[in-house]
């Protein structure tokens, strides 16, 4: 039985993805940072379709960034840390060891002075952090098979302006 996201069974709790506070682990702060992305990106396009690619740029920027602090904090609770930590996360270059860190640190698998641990992870958050991988290689292929198809249209633009 859960009473607030707790246990009442165990020192655990049951992490909710739109929570701001609380402890996640690897396979969390991976399914939810892709997760917060889809919705982000899905945001961009029908606000690009709607106000224009500027508007959407700035606003799709500043939502990923809110959202990568957010949940970036709540994964370094769960590695004992501050949450004011994950402002690194929007520093370039210093942003890709404090996301390596997030995702291969061992969290602390007792209570720590942020909580309780997290509880197991379902199948959902399972299923939608392997989605990472697939999505990336799925991403390549298409863009290696895509490749040919971009150099024959950029052929055809050019020879169009030429006949110009």
């Amino acid at each position: 039985m859960a009473f607030l996201g707790r246990n009442v069974n165990d020192s655990t709790y049951t992490p909710v993805l739109f929570q701001l506070h609380g402890r996640i682990g690897r396979v969390r702060y991976l399914a939810y940072s892709f997760a917060f992305g889809m919705l982000v990106l899905l945001a961009t396009l029908l606000l690009a379709s709607l106000a224009g690619d500027t508007a959407a740029t700035w606003l799709s920027a500043a939502a990923s960034a809110a959202i990568g602090v957010i949940v970036g904090g709540r994964r370094l609770h769960d590695l004992g840390r501050s949450r004011w930590i994950a402002l690194g996360l929007l520093v370039p270059v210093v942003n890709l060891a404090i996301g390596l860190w997030l995702l291969l640190a061992p969290g602390n698998p007792a209570e720590n002075r942020f909580g309780p641990a997290p509880g197991p992870n379902t199948r959902g958050v399972t299923a939608l952090a392997w989605a990472v991988p697939v999505v990336f290689v799925a991403g390549v292929l298409a863009a290696v098979a895509l490749a040919p198809h971009k150099s024959n249209a950029q052929r055809a633009h050019d020879e169009m302006e030429q006949a110009i």
